[in-house]
């Protein structure tokens, strides 16, 4: 046990030591150590009951504050559980690391398992960088780790591995103190040195000043860059109108008058028409999904295009810009926002942005229900109970587009989602992660009865540790997005989209939590009074209209502003 404890302990020993607060890790018999690991280190450990939500738990953690978040899982399934969560980490550039492998010297595992498995091969399409160590010491495990967490964070982030490897039998004295180094910097995303931007800033001032109808345009590299102040003093000094993908929701507070909010498929009307009909498209941090540009040779057609992005790997990728600038999205906003004459810019396009703010931000009205709930109505009641700082996460799904319009996000890292990869089942253990970053602090997970399901078990981990977590459930008996593209484009012909479920509010008592249900708007109010109240874990079950669509929605092969906005 004591040989046991010494690896295990020097793992946790060398995170506390690097500032590491947070560790997740999965329910396995071969980490029967780590509460001992624990005591002796100045961390919190998560034990979840799935690799998968071990890694989303993480990713939730890093989403909420911006740190590298880790995760430890075992070697062979362990790691092969893992890979959903570390896609949708690279998918969304967070920086996730995850130690793999057999972190106790009496591993049960066949040695079979361990060898066959090509732990990097695995794992080399979906992260930044890779490396091995086997049987480290202190020091040795110590810079490990260290260039794992700043590999994640640095450039463009995204999830590191760090495999343990087993040391070779009757040897175990001899290499104990022996690093083997095959770090492989993989970085298959590469990410350029800072440039000086100097001879970019020029001509992006020409293009800002002279624009007639300016839209900045802005995505996860703001918030990632923690760039959302600069990038508000310039909007407002500007007044320039802003857009923004899934993933840039809460860069702007979305009360702000020149916020016209999110752009692409399911986009509002004024942020679909804005970048339709503007002269100069300020793109930042952004990828240009095609979440995000409907029929590519329709997007922004007759606009000069500025796109800022710290991977050159993206720019020019999918929509040709006039002045491709590669730099992190702060430091070419702080550098820009000094030299840029805001007087002239308003002069030159106050006609517009008096003319876009006119148009509708909100998205087309929804019918409420007398005898049933509508699934719009649920988040604006949510946002009523809760306050500028809490943080939503959602899964994936009708109820994930639902929020983004429907509920205020006003600040940063307060909205936490798959967007890349759209991961069904990332949602209640990415509010774990979140609930760990801030112990005590309010987070809501959105789910549908078809993605809640895919990693319900974690409900246990949020009993166990008491976190406060609301999970509001909207149960429409369908997989709700599939469903609305066979009615929209495939006139109504369902296949395989009704969704069996248990009652979760019993599910919620069995599990030790408080399950509650409402099905009309007065029970909504009541139960959410009850479970605001309430400091350990909720899960609210709301019965919605079974046949809801999500409006706006452009068809696919489209242009944005060809936008069906209801049935």
């Amino acid at each position: 046990m004591v040989e046991e404890f010494s690896r295990i302990g020097l793992v946790f020993e060398s995170l506390s030591l690097l500032g590491v607060e947070c560790v997740f890790g999965c329910d396995d018999e071969r980490l029967l150590p780590l509460p001992m690991a624990t005591e002796c280190a100045a961390l919190r450990y998560y034990q979840l009951k799935h690799e998968q939500a071990a890694v989303h738990a993480a990713d939730g953690y890093a989403r909420a504050t911006g740190k590298p978040g880790v995760v430890l899982v075992t070697t062979a399934a362990g790691v092969t559980n893992a890979i959903t969560g570390m896609a949708t980490a690279y998918s969304d550039s967070v920086p996730v690391v995850m130690i793999a492998g057999p972190l106790l010297p009496s591993n049960p595992l066949p040695k079979e398992a361990i060898k066959e498995l090509d732990i990097s091969g695995v794992t080399m399409p979906i992260t930044k960088y890779a490396c091995k160590i086997n049987a480290p010491n202190q020091s040795d495990f110590s810079k490990t780790l260290q260039t794992a967490l700043s590999i994640a964070g640095e450039g463009r982030p995204g999830p590191v591995l760090v495999e343990v490897t087993e040391e070779p039998e009757g040897v175990k004295q001899a290499s104990s103190e022996k690093l083997i180094n095959n770090s492989n910097s993989r970085h298959t995303r590469t990410i350029a040195a800072r440039p000086l931007i100097e001879k970019s800033l020029e001509p992006a001032k020409k293009l800002i000043e002279t624009a007639r109808k300016p839209v900045l345009f802005i995505g996860g590299g703001v918030i990632a860059a923690n760039a959302a102040a600069v990038l508000r003093e310039i909007a407002e000094k500007a007044h320039i109108p802003v857009v923004s993908s899934l993933l840039g929701i809460g860069a702007m507070d979305a009360g702000n008058p020149l916020f016209l909010g999110m752009l692409g498929m399911h986009g509002t009307f004024a942020a679909n028409k804005a970048v339709h009909h503007c002269d100069l498209l300020i793109s930042i941090g952004v990828r240009f999904s095609d979440r995000v540009t409907g029929k590519i040779s329709g997007f922004s057609p007759k606009s000069k295009k500025i796109h800022v992005d710290i991977d050159p790997a993206e720019i020019n990728k999918v929509i040709p810009v006039d002045l491709p600038i590669v730099c992190d999205a702060k430091e070419f906003l702080d550098t820009i926002k000094g030299v840029l004459d805001y007087h002239k810019i308003r002069d030159n396009s106050e006609a517009w942005t008096n003319e876009a703010l006119e148009w509708k931000r909100t998205v087309p009205r929804f019918e409420k229900y007398n005898s049933i709930l509508s699934p719009q109505s649920v988040i604006q009641l949510l946002n009523e109970y809760t306050d500028k700082d809490t943080i939503v996460v959602t899964d994936v799904g009708q109820h994930q587009i639902w929020t983004a319009h429907h509920y205020n996000f006003s600040r940063p890292r307060t909205l936490i989602t798959s967007g890349g990869l759209g991961t069904m089942g990332y949602g209640l253990p990415a509010a774990i992660g979140a609930a760990g970053a801030y112990p005590g602090k309010s987070v809501i997970c959105v789910s549908g009865d078809g993605s809640f399901q895919m990693n319900l078990q974690e409900l246990m981990t949020a009993v166990k540790y008491q976190l406060p977590i609301k999970i509001a459930i909207l149960n429409n008996g369908y997989l709700g997005m599939v469903r609305q593209w066979q009615e929209l484009f495939y006139q109504g012909r369902y296949s395989e989209v009704k969704v069996c479920s248990p009652n979760f509010a019993q599910l919620a008592d069995a599990y030790g939590a408080m399950g509650l249900s409402a099905h009309t708007d007065e029970e909504a109010q009541h139960v959410m009074n009850k479970a605001f109240n309430f400091t350990g874990p909720v899960v609210l079950e709301f019965d919605v209209v079974e046949e809801e669509n999500v409006y706006p929605m452009v068809p696919p092969n489209h242009n944005n502003h060809q936008t069906i906005l209801s049935r």
